[in-house]
């Protein structure tokens, strides 16, 4: 078991595929319209800064140059469906604004940026730009301060279909995830696995499609057909491919984080050809 992983969390698959021709380029040129939901309240004392410039959708650059990434969200990398939506939302929401820092318990991350909820206004915009569905919840102990209105706003993102949980029909369903490898993950990562069916009529061109977790690990699938009714296994170690057997390649490293999972499946989606993209999830609840 991977103690950075609280009980009760939720991991996120999500497999996207990107057209080649186009990309996602909706652009947010309309005042955003958060949700209405009860949140946290802000507290008092908090130290104030202001924000220089928005560099993504989770981190922000203060004007004494300071980096600070948001506590408990992760939003898409360069070059990933959203990503330019969820850059757009945040500096909408700060970017020349004074803000308020809250810190949890670790205040500093491995790449030296500070960790912080930021408030503006007594609105908490980790948590708005993940009730705008441009954000899966990324909760790492011991920052679990807010962990709960977390995952209630990602599941109300979910089933309102907003931003990377928009619908649309796509026939592939993630039908299991083989987490809890036997004996130490890393040292055996073949025994960790995810399987995709193609519940549709219709074979799926797998080129360009991705598979992410949590996390912002990324697999790529290279030009694959799965035809209706086959069952493709991706294993996170090393092998040789096959039509129905795929290997991420890692050595000494897990994805799925040795956790038993049951699966609690609360969506499955795949965003509107709008936004030229296609994202299928699917929810699981964490036992031990």
């Amino acid at each position: 078991m991977n103690p950075r992983y609280s009980l009760f969390g939720v991991i996120i698959i999500l497999i996207t595929i990107l057209a080649c021709s186009f990309g996602s380029d909706v652009f947010l040129e309309e005042p955003i319209s958060v949700p209405p939901s009860d949140g946290p309240t802000q507290p008092t004392d908090l130290e104030t800064a202001t924000v220089a410039q928005v560099v993504d959708g989770d981190t922000i650059e203060l004007t004494n140059g300071r980096q600070v990434r948001y506590i408990s969200i992760n939003t898409p990398e360069r070059d990933q469906p959203f990503y330019q939506e969820a850059t757009d939302a945040n500096r909408q929401l700060v970017e020349g604004r004074e803000v308020q820092l809250e810190f949890d318990v670790e205040t500093f991350d491995q790449y030296g940026r500070s960790l912080a909820y930021i408030w503006v206004n007594g609105q908490m915009v980790n948590l708005t730009i993940l009730k705008l569905g441009f954000a899966n919840a990324y909760t790492v102990p011991p920052n679990v301060k807010y962990e709960e209105e977390f995952r209630q706003a990602e599941r109300a993102a979910r089933e309102a279909e907003r931003g990377l949980w928009t619908g649309s029909e796509v026939a592939l369903k993630i039908t299991h995830i083989e987490a809890n490898a036997p004996g130490n993950d890393n040292e055996n990562p073949n025994g960790e696995w995810i399987e995709i069916t193609n519940q549709g009529s219709e074979p799926v061109q797998m080129a360009a499609y991705t598979l992410k977790d949590e996390a912002n690990h990324i697999y790529t699938f290279g030009a694959i057909a799965v035809a209706p009714a086959m069952t493709l296994r991706l294993y996170s170690g090393q092998g040789q491919d096959s039509p129905t057997e795929l290997y991420w390649g890692l050595n000494g490293e897990s994805i799925w984080m040795n956790i038993l999972l049951l699966i609690y499946p609360l969506y499955q989606s795949i965003p509107k050809k709008a936004f030229f993209s296609a994202s299928l999830d699917v929810s699981y609840k964490l036992l031990t």
